[in-house]
């Protein structure tokens, strides 16, 4: 469950600060093909958020950077833009998430009906920030998280394209799908209705991390090659 892996205030706010000052696609740079397999990222870890699964070789960013700066638009980095902000909207996304599976947890431990009530209404503010952050995010990245079905498509040179597919993560029915607490946790079975609705959401928004790192690996690497050549 991916209830067991909450951080603490603390560590949130630590995390947070540390994730605003580093790219997500830094630390696709540095990954290497090991024993002849193909290139695999590790498994994200669900209590760091999406940050720490692209932890950096910096040297390496910059010089990536640097060399896009030489061109103008160029699609695989114009790509790559919406997918870096498709990563930090869902790096706060999975916060929000974690909050609000605080939220549920300590409304579980309340027997007075009025206290639930209040958690319910904090869990709601916390449920409907989701939609601001998508709102708030790269508006390139919108294409891939903000709920259209369009898929993002790279032209790589002559006839080659690249399609990267969406994954929509707004709050709504085909998205992350979370309801709002319509009895205000009156009862102990929404709030565990609550907790599976979070459980899929968090790991609707890991899937997409994941899958949005292996297109910028990818295209990064069709970057390299395309500036070294």
């Amino acid at each position: 469950m991916a209830f067991a892996l909450l951080k603490s205030d603390t560590h949130s706010k630590e995390t947070a600060s540390k994730n605003a000052k580093r790219s997500p696609l830094a630390g696709l740079l540095s990954k290497k093909k090991k024993n002849n397999s193909d290139d695999e990222l590790p498994q994200l870890d669900v209590a760091g958020g999406v940050s720490r699964a692209l932890r950096s070789s910096v040297k390496n960013a910059e010089q990536v950077a640097e060399a896009a700066h030489q061109t103008e638009k160029h699609p695989v980095r114009e790509a790559l833009g919406a997918i870096e902000g498709a990563l930090y909207a869902i790096d706060r996304i999975r916060d929000t998430l974690e909050q609000a599976c605080e939220v549920a947890i300590s409304a579980k431990d309340v027997k007075d009906v009025g206290g639930r009530a209040l958690l319910a209404e904090r869990y709601d503010e916390l449920r409907l920030s989701i939609a601001k952050i998508i709102t708030e995010a790269d508006p390139r990245a919108i294409v891939l998280i903000g709920g259209g079905n369009r898929h993002l498509d790279v032209h790589l040179g002559g006839k080659t394209r690249y399609s990267v597919s969406p994954m929509r993560l707004d709050i709504n029915e085909g998205g992350l799908a979370l309801s709002p607490p319509s009895d205000a946790f009156a009862t102990f079975e929404e709030i565990e209705h609550t907790f599976k609705e979070l459980d899929g959401a968090l790991a609707k928004a890991d899937r997409a991390a994941a899958g949005y790192c292996r297109d910028a690996q990818y295209l990064i690497a069709r970057m390299n090659g395309a500036f070294e050549g």
